[in-house]
């Protein structure tokens, strides 16, 4: 059976957290889609029991544009690379650590002991704001991820996340109230104080 045949498609009557657990790969661009309709319970809890037709007809939308939502998310999962346009090209595409933050990530290679690894920039669906940033270590990168260095250090970028990444600056904090890596982000319309998670 053809690939596309077995994904299975979303409708009114799906659980609005398990269009993200059928689609890993695409989650970040679907919360996002539905976030921008105006969705905001897909990183709640609400969103495990309630449908995409009860959030969406809930939120006083008509079916009309409940039925262009699903149009739209369907033609997401159901895409070859699973992602929509993007507005940000990768010649376009800017991410920087501050002078600090690079220090800090190379203090955390040293601890691993291993050498060489790729630092890689995510965005996931989730956290108190919508999404979240995700910093791990890679030892084996992924071709399809955006790469470049910055100071010595090899930094890799999932692509499904760039238009929500370009223009961040990445900064490290260590003060008496809190200690961790910092975004400051102009894509974001809202954010939270953990300075990890937005909207």
């Amino acid at each position: 059976m053809a690939k596309q045949q077995q994904q299975q498609l979303i409708t009114k009557d799906t659980v609005i957290s398990e269009i993200l657990v059928q689609n890993p790969g695409k989650a970040a661009l679907l919360t996002e889609m539905l976030m921008d309709f105006g969705i905001h319970c897909v990183g709640c809890g609400a969103s495990t029991f309630e449908t995409l037709g009860q959030g969406v007809l809930g939120h006083g939308y008509s079916e009309q544009q409940l039925d262009k939502l699903i149009t739209d998310l369907n033609k997401v999962i159901t895409s070859e690379g699973g992602v929509a346009p993007k507005l940000v090209k990768t010649q376009d595409f800017k991410l920087a650590f501050t002078p600090f933050a690079i220090q800090k990530v190379k203090e955390a290679i040293k601890q691993r002991g291993k050498t060489n690894p790729t630092l890689k920039v995510s965005v996931l669906a989730g956290g108190c704001s919508g999404f979240m940033y995700d910093l791990q270590f890679l030892d084996k990168p992924l071709k399809e991820d955006l790469h470049f260095k910055q100071d010595g250090v090899n930094i890799a970028v999932d692509k499904s996340s760039m238009d929500m990444l370009s223009g961040i600056e990445i900064d490290y904090l260590d003060t008496l109230n809190e200690s961790g890596f910092k975004f400051q982000n102009p894509n974001a319309s809202a954010g939270c104080g953990c300075g990890k998670s937005f909207h």
